[in-house]
């Protein structure tokens, strides 16, 4: 069963669109697990209390070890046997956020993370990754209107434009599994682009 990760930045609506997704899957019958990192799997919570207290003074080596451990429990606890029991998986973020947030634009990073992911993941890396693309000035109005969010402090000082550079990056290296989708305009128009090219099977 096929295994779906949304990715984008902060306001591109990724969880937004996981729900118009999982929602659409099970219209047409299908049986679909949501999930999403790093809060997938009992240690995926702690991780995300570790990176969202305030104060925190991680280096970005340690966030990209911190979440691949709450990965490689996540692939082992939830996805694998969910995809084995013959549901979808749709999750909000996998593997390429991690190298847009933590490895991209450095080069022991990306070292690090090309050699610690496959270990990690294994054969269980998404059949099809959404990257959803905004203007990062448009993230950023987007996300000054929300009330909540999402209870990272380090939401606000992110830098945008190196991050969507990072997934646009991935996308880029690995085309067989990753498609940019525009994520402007109506909510029902971005999820109608996703289901063709989900439809077109790539």
């Amino acid at each position: 069963m096929p295994f779906v990760s949304i990715e984008g930045i902060d306001g591109s609506g990724k969880t937004t669109q996981v729900q118009l997704l999982c929602s659409a899957l099970e219209a047409v019958g299908k049986n679909v697990i949501r999930t999403k990192e790093p809060d997938g799997g009992w240690l995926g919570l702690e991780v995300r209390a570790m990176l969202t207290k305030e104060n925190r003074s991680l280096s970005r080596i340690e966030e990209l070890l911190l979440l691949s451990a709450s990965r490689y429990d996540h692939v082992r606890s939830v996805v694998r046997p969910a995809v084995k029991a013959g549901n979808w998986v749709v999750s909000d973020r996998f593997v390429d956020s991690t190298f847009a947030f933590q490895a991209y634009g450095d080069e022991d990073l990306t070292a690090l993370f090309n050699a610690v992911t496959p270990l990690v993941v294994g054969d269980s890396l998404p059949d099809f990754t959404f990257v959803l693309d905004l203007p990062e000035q448009e993230a950023i109005g987007r996300r000054s209107g929300r009330a909540d969010l999402g209870g990272d402090p380090a939401e606000a000082i992110r830098d945008f434009r190196a991050i969507r550079s990072g997934l646009l990056e991935a996308a880029r290296l690995w085309p067989d599994r990753c498609r940019v989708v525009d994520a402007r305009g109506k909510e029902t128009e971005i999820a109608a682009r996703i289901w063709e090219e989900l439809e077109s099977g790539f």
